[in-house]
């Protein structure tokens, strides 16, 4: 739970953020982005598996690249059941700020409008469910990016049909960005709510446009899909502004959040049972609290899973990982049933509600029970559909705030600075 120490943002504005280094990437469309929340990963084909859009080289990073830098994203993923792979179709939409598609491709890209997935691979026959190996780097020789703003990675298969729809970002990196956190109660809620605030000095090189142009949006621990944008600001100095989320728009006390690790296919602290003679491997995980508030503490990018960077069996985790059914346990407060459905929701599946991944009621263990197959890997996770007065345990959460500017000359909005902070 958060300090009372820190209920008010009137408090030293101290650089709580750090830069994030980014990407440029790559887009390109003829069609319109699928409806979707700004910032939602789709995942429309159950097929796809250890869905992963991160900076080249280190997954343990934002979608974001720097426009005309050199630097690029990687797009990582698999096709579970698949004996043999194919080349895939891959698109890009930009947005504005909220969602909306206002530019033709040729707009915001350079080279073609679309382009095909090629490097591919299937698992080695040590793997007991085969899948395909897909990865994408970008922007590349075929594909650049024009104008920042919100990007959306669309992939089809031969056929037309949508495996998944992912967001990234294309930032500018023209302002300097301060954050800081403060707390605040809302009404009807439980604990602490997170209120954070940006202070924007934009580079000189857009004097021509006031404060008015300019909205900060918020995301929690990597996740767009719950963007929680700032009014106009308030001016402090000459080009220098300050943005407060208002009290109704804070973050809630986090939900409890938990963290499976299965880098190693092998009992652990959350694993309790392995059994690798099963097609597929399985494990019982132990049981999950909603009243012990989750076991994450400290900061995280709950947006995607880890999987090459924690792989610890033999192998490569791109194609000797296995694809394990997962069976989780869910207790919920009182072990009493909830008159919703209860779903089990996380880096492992875009934190989507889907027919897979909601639970059933085991009465006679007063418990949730449901069965997934996930890749080895780290993953973060919560429940959805039972209401929880006990907030969850996280010591910490990464923010990460957007800095939009409303260009009329673009008629789209640009991104030009990101930044992230922790608050504690």
């Amino acid at each position: 739970m958060l300090s009372p120490r820190v209920l008010t943002l009137a408090a030293l504005f101290v650089v709580a953020g750090c830069a994030l280094p980014e990407e440029a990437a790559t887009s390109g469309t003829t069609e319109t982005a699928p409806p979707a929340r700004v910032g939602e990963t789709i995942i429309s084909d159950p097929r796809v598996g250890a869905l992963q859009l991160h900076q080249t080289g280190d997954e343990a990073t934002l979608p974001v690249v720097t426009l005309d830098a050199q630097q690029s994203l990687r797009l990582e993923f698999d096709l579970v059941g698949q004996e043999a792979g194919a080349p895939l179709e891959i698109r890009f939409v930009h947005t504005d700020r909220q969602g909306r598609s206002q530019l033709l491709p040729s707009e915001y890209l350079t080279g073609f409008e679309s382009d095909q997935i090629l490097d591919y691979e299937r698992s080695t026959s040590s793997v007991q469910v085969p899948y395909v190996h897909y990865s994408y780097d970008f922007p590349n020789a075929n594909i650049g990016f024009k104008v920042s703003g919100n990007y959306r990675a669309i992939v089809r298969d031969g056929d037309g049909r949508l495996l998944f729809d992912v967001p990234f970002f294309v930032s500018e990196q023209l302002a300097q960005v301060e954050l800081a956190f403060g707390a605040t109660v809302q009404d009807g809620s439980v604990g602490f709510a997170v209120q954070p605030a940006a202070r924007l000095r934009p580079d000189p090189r857009l004097q021509e446009f006031d404060g008015s142009r300019y909205t900060v949006c918020f995301g929690r621990n990597g996740r767009t899909d719950d963007f929680r944008c700032a009014p106009e600001p308030s001016l402090v100095d000459l080009a220098l502004y300050q943005f407060y989320l208002p009290r109704t728009a804070a973050f809630p006390e986090q939900q409890a959040l938990f963290e499976l690790d299965l880098g190693f296919l092998g009992v652990n602290t959350e694993v309790l049972e392995v059994d690798r003679t099963t097609t597929p491997p399985t494990a019982l995980l132990d049981l999950d609290y909603a009243e012990f508030g989750g076991d994450v503490r400290q900061a995280v990018i709950a947006s995607i899973p880890l999987v090459g960077s924690v792989y610890r069996d033999v192998g490569r985790a791109d194609v000797d990982g296995q694809y394990v059914e997962v069976k989780f346990q869910y207790v919920p407060p009182q072990s009493r049933q909830s008159p919703r459905r209860v779903y089990v929701v996380g880096s492992f599946n875009g934190w989507q509600r889907t027919p897979e991944s909601e639970m059933t009621w085991v009465e006679a263990e007063g418990r949730y029970a449901a069965t997934l197959l996930l890749k080895q890997g780290r993953y973060v996770y919560g429940y959805q559909g039972v209401a929880v007065e006990t907030p969850g345990l996280s010591a910490a959460s990464l923010f990460t705030a957007y800095v939009y500017l409303a260009d009329p000359r673009r008629f789209t909005d640009r991104l030009i600075a990101v930044r992230s902070g922790v608050a504690q």
